[in-house]
């Protein structure tokens, strides 16, 4: 039985356009799903209806076989297995981190590991106004993870981050991955930050969704431009000129390897992307583009060109 259940879920907010529908999705325990769409896609909608904090028109959310809903009339919205963070959250003002972190409920030991965990042990004496962006995730993070959740909700939770702090709470969701048994569904602004932590994305056009599987899949068999763009560069090619298929196909710069022994084609353009260099290539068929390190290749060169293409479906 799965652990977490969408079935016939439709919520719509004007007209019949849907804000989120969805025949059936289901989440094993202890996974981490990421969820990548473009902004209107769906995804605070789904996150918020999976954790009961918005009913939807028809179908129903089940966890461990029962539905969600019948919990939800109680003053404090929301499942209360599930924690939800949104990328507005608002802590209380005029108090100390760890007043706002620490109830008598929680053990000491607990309570350690968690600030450990969320890198907020040197900000418990702090006041809650004088924290920086990043380091109020931080805080948030901490309590909700405080509350023990089965369920973690994170909507876009690297969003409105200076690099740094972005890196940090990075390394707060892998750690909160590796040492919680939470199952954990992750929207973010960024769909490439989803193909390094998730264990399977789910990308949301228009609330429906498009495309469902391992990271690897998403990256190099997207099922349309639009599923193709949100995770990087891309192009299509004529299938009959590098390969069997008949078809175009959506190919990554990385697929291409260049050499200095072909002559298959021009280096047209080179640019700098610091441990990278993107390489446009003219050959007899079409132009390409492909990954070199820094320094290897300049316009003008002659190059040869190959095509190496996995099956990630399997």
């Amino acid at each position: 039985m799965s652990f977490l259940k969408l079935q016939n879920i439709k919520k719509s907010y004007v007209s019949d356009r849907p804000a989120f529908a969805c025949s059936s999705l289901e989440v094993g325990k202890g996974r981490k799903i990421g969820i990548a769409g473009e902004t209107g896609s769906g995804k605070s909608t789904l996150l918020r209806i999976i954790g009961g904090l918005k009913k939807p028109d028809e179908g129903d959310v089940l966890m461990d076989g029962s539905s969600v809903y019948p919990k939800l009339d109680r003053l404090i919205p929301g499942h209360p297995q599930m924690a939800y963070l949104s990328q507005s959250f608002e802590s209380p003002k005029f108090i100390k981190v760890i007043e706002y972190l620490k109830t008598n409920s929680i053990e000491e030991e607990r309570f350690d590991q968690v600030t450990r965990l969320c890198r907020v042990k040197q900000l418990l004496d702090k006041d809650t106004r004088a924290l920086s962006g990043g380091e109020r995730q931080r805080v948030a993070l901490a309590k909700v993870i405080l509350k023990e959740p089965t369920v973690l909700l994170l909507d876009e939770p690297y969003s409105n981050l200076d690099p740094h702090h972005e890196r940090i709470i990075k390394e707060v969701i892998s750690d909160i991955g590796k040492e919680t048994d939470a199952t954990i569904l992750m929207a973010s602004h960024d769909p490439t930050d989803l193909l390094p932590w998730a264990d399977e994305i789910l990308v949301l056009k228009e609330g429906m969704m498009v495309q469902k599987g391992l990271p690897k899949l998403i990256y190099h068999s997207p099922s349309s431009h639009y599923v193709a763009g949100l995770f990087g560069a891309y192009q299509v090619i004529d299938g009959t000129k590098w390969s069997s298929s008949s078809e175009q196909m959506i190919v990554r710069p990385e697929q291409f390897t260049l050499n200095n022994h072909g002559k298959a084609g021009e280096v047209k353009a080179v640019y700098f992307h610091g441990n990278h260099e993107l390489i446009e290539v003219k050959t007899a068929h079409e132009t390409i583009q492909a990954l070199s390190s820094p320094g290897t290749y300049q316009k003008g060169d002659k190059v040869g060109v190959s095509l190496k293409l996995t099956d990630y479906s399997k």
